[in-house]
């Protein structure tokens, strides 16, 4: 969601930019309020890139966060397999073994 938003700035940014583009295209020389308004659009840019980099970021630590607990996932439904299986010969769980032999 928030990397919609940046990507709206952005878009918006680059339009507001065209525009001021197109408006003083038939002046040879940029005044001073252009300039000011070219330096605040830089900024923002700058700014922006910066978002979209710490966004950028947080996706990839999410991303093996991710990759962890679906690690976690798969070992966990291997366990739950394995109790599931000896479940289902109960009590004959392990064959070899019967309550009445002695432990050595």
């Amino acid at each position: 969601m928030r990397f919609k938003n940046v990507a709206r700035t952005i878009v918006a940014s680059s339009l507001l930019f065209a525009s001021t583009l197109l408006i003083t295209d038939c002046t040879s020389k940029i005044t001073q309020e252009q300039l000011q308004e070219l330096q605040e659009l830089k900024r923002r840019e700058s700014s922006l890139n910066d978002k979209i980099a710490d966004i950028n970021s947080e996706l990839s630590k999410l991303r093996a966060e991710l990759s962890s607990l679906n690690g976690d996932l798969k070992k966990c439904n291997e366990d739950k397999a394995f109790v599931e299986e000896k479940m289902k010969n109960w009590p004959d769980v392990w064959p070899d073994w019967s309550p009445n032999s002695e432990n050595k």
